[in-house]
């Protein structure tokens, strides 16, 4: 873990306090940060690394400011972990701002000049930037020591981690991964005849030589590559080695953190939820409720959806598999306003495909490790927040806090990344449009007595997979489609624009996505959305010391026909609503079933993940700030390891009989 074990950050009681009516410096920044991930590919692995990493320069900085006392400090004194490249600094003549504003300007510039939106990021910074100094970047670094040493953190911490095993110089390729499977051509009616190698293995897609990642980038790739097969390789912030298996395949070594086992492959016997063609059939049933004919409502406040608290060891007890959802019993009043939540009633198709597209975190999107920044943000902005760390103690100014919570939630964002990516790398496991692509293939799985059966197929469901019987109106037009499986499904229309449910013959299932983006381009499990979430949402209980948004209500305004993206929508104008930020984790893990992303059995057991992941983060954040924080300083600690034992008798008896020199 890259640790500022740091004597001489101090925030003693007599350091000076930034005025609460101050803008947030390290806010402003990492607000840039989110805007250049928005403008970048979309690898939530590689910003979750950026974040972490931007975060700890930014802590680091935040503390030199809080603790200064007008003396010159050599850097390997005060941060022996500190990168090569820092020196020294003068804290009389250095000035929050100025620092600040060039540590931002050369990190941002250094990761994220090869995006292809960079342009549009260097016109933000370079606003940014001038807004807070007054003046354009090289004019500053040429006048002010502050700006000289943020820059020289910047591209020191950059130049730290260009070995952490992300492969940074190498545009973060893999550096041992190949495909089993052949690429699913997704540019035209999918056809019946297609295969996979092993329908347990990932299968990458091809795209006609251009795909719009989920981001909304155009790269002109045909096949796009699996993005971070070999992040488990990546150093962590708090993830020890002991929590990781070292696991080979296909002559690689993966470490896979907190291994959660195989997922359940096909042909294996398991009636639950863990089963293959039950969970991606559930993928298919559940895409059904995005559907608003069926004039289906629900109430979305907390006083009917989130309060759920158990990870249970099988999914078939999380999820309400017919009408959709979890089996959250919500929450009977704000604790904070002691009244009941007010009942918010909206379309089911209109609510479901609001949630698929606003955790999807694109187009145009921070990604989810990002999305809890703007989230963290966002609270922070509520008249009635709490600036008191964990809920306890003296109210901090808001750089302080702020810059408090962005490391350890960068932290815990960059170890969910490893762990996710670790496990997606090893496992390789299927995603929903290969795995109902391929039980659609083989017909039906329910009915020995009836076509079309196939020990592979799709379990018979009504009004997803149902046998085309005779008066059937799809015969009129395929009269050849008598005793065949048909699927109800989202179909999207590139042409026009406007998708619609229909039912359909063949094997051209599609999840509720862009058809210039389909799915992402790596490993179903486990979901990184529900990891990063659960991991986000432990982490801010923590630092705000409240399970609930401030006021116990977070909220989302959406508005009618001005939201969806993948088609015109919702119909109505309506707020998302949310009690507890684990009530918001746990609906954004659901969204990936709804909209096509992941089964299951790639949510229940990433949350548990997230939750491992969240408390390891904590314990080594408070551990961290109590060393830089609340130093004790003892003179028979000889050499300042933090406590006294043989090594200081072996520093003692060494210098035996010498003369002190005064």
């Amino acid at each position: 873990m890259f640790r500022i074990a740091c004597l001489l950050l101090v925030v003693a009681s007599s350091a000076p306090v930034w005025s609460q009516s101050d803008e947030p410096a390290v806010q402003t920044w990492n607000e840039i940060l989110l805007e250049a991930i928005r403008n970048d590919l979309a690898r939530p692995n590689v910003h979750a690394r950026n974040l972490h990493h931007f975060s700890t320069g930014q802590y680091a900085l935040q503390l030199l400011s809080e603790g200064l006392d007008g003396t010159a400090v050599d850097a390997a004194v005060a941060w022996p972990d500190a990168p090569d490249g820092i020196g020294t600094w003068s804290p009389g003549t250095i000035g929050h701002r100025d620092m600040m504003a060039a540590y931002a300007f050369r990190f941002i510039s250094l990761r994220y000049a090869a995006s292809p939106d960079w342009g549009e990021t260097l016109g933000l910074l370079v606003n940014a930037f001038i807004d807070a100094t007054g003046t354009i970047p090289n004019n500053l670094l040429n006048n002010s020591e502050a700006a000289a040493y943020g820059n020289s953190v910047a591209e020191a911490i950059n130049a730290a981690y260009l070995a952490d095993g992300a492969n940074q110089q190498g545009n973060y390729a893999n550096t041992c991964y190949e495909p089993v499977n052949d690429p699913l051509d997704v540019t035209e009616e999918g056809q019946c005849n297609f295969t996979l190698e092993d329908p347990n293995r990932w299968q990458p897609l091809s795209f006609g030589g251009s795909f719009v990642d989920q981001a909304g980038n155009e790269t002109f790739q045909d096949v796009v590559p699996f993005s971070g097969a070999n992040w488990g390789n990546v150093a962590p912030f708090a993830l020890q080695a002991s929590d990781a298996s070292y696991l080979e395949r296909d002559g690689c070594t993966y470490p896979v953190y907190f291994d959660p086992g195989p997922p359940s492959l096909l042909g294996e016997a398991d009636e639950s939820l863990y089963n293959w063609q039950n969970g991606f059939a559930l993928v298919a049933r559940w895409q059904t409720q995005l559907n608003m004919e069926d004039g289906v409502t629900v109430d979305i406040s907390p006083r009917s959806i989130g309060n759920l608290n158990a990870d249970p060891d099988f999914p078939d007890y999380l999820y309400n598999q017919v009408e959709g959802g979890d089996i959250g019993p919500g929450h009977a009043f704000n604790p904070v306003t002691g009244m009941p939540y007010e009942p918010e009633q909206v379309l089911r198709g209109d609510f479901t495909r609001v949630l698929a597209e606003f955790w999807a975190d694109g187009p145009d999107s921070e990604t989810p490790p990002g999305h809890w920044f703007t989230i963290l943000n966002e609270a922070t902005a509520h008249p009635d927040f709490d600036w008191r760390w964990n809920g306890r103690g003296e109210p901090l100014s808001h750089d302080a806090w702020l810059a408090r919570a962005y490391r350890l939630l960068g932290g815990a964002m960059h170890d969910a990344a490893i762990a996710t990516w670790s496990i997606k790398g090893y496992y390789d496991f299927v995603r929903p449009i290969s795995a109902i692509r391929f039980m659609l293939t083989k017909g039906q799985c329910s009915d020995p007595a009836l076509g079309n059966f196939d020990p592979q197929g799709v379990p018979l469901i009504e009004n997803v997979f149902e046998i085309i019987e005779a008066g059937d109106p799809i015969l009129a037009e395929e009269p050849q489609a008598l005793g065949m499986v048909k699927v109800h499904q989202w179909v999207p229309n590139p042409d026009t624009g406007v998708p619609a449910f229909e039912w359909r013959t063949g094997c051209s299932w599609w999840p509720y996505q862009r058809p210039t983006f389909v799915t992402p381009p790596f490993a179903g499990y486990v979901s990184g959305h529900s990891t990063y979430s659960r991991a986000a949402a432990e982490v801010l209980a923590h630092a705000t010391g409240s399970a609930y948004f401030p006021g116990g209500l977070g909220t989302f305004e959406v508005e009618a026909n001005n939201f969806l993206a993948f088609e015109s929508g919702p119909s109505e104008s309506f707020t998302l609503q949310w009690a507890t930020y684990r009530d918001a984790a746990d609906q954004c893990a659901l969204s990936r079933i709804w909209g096509g992303i992941h089964p299951p059995m790639d949510d229940i057991r990433a949350r548990v993940i997230g939750s491992q992941v969240a408390d390891l983060a904590i314990a080594a954040y408070e551990e961290e700030a109590a060393s830089l924080l609340n130093p004790v300083f003892c003179a028979e600690d000889i050499d300042a390891n933090g406590n006294v034992g043989t090594g200081d008798l072996l520093l003692l008896l060494s210098k035996y009989g010498e003369d002190c020199e005064e």
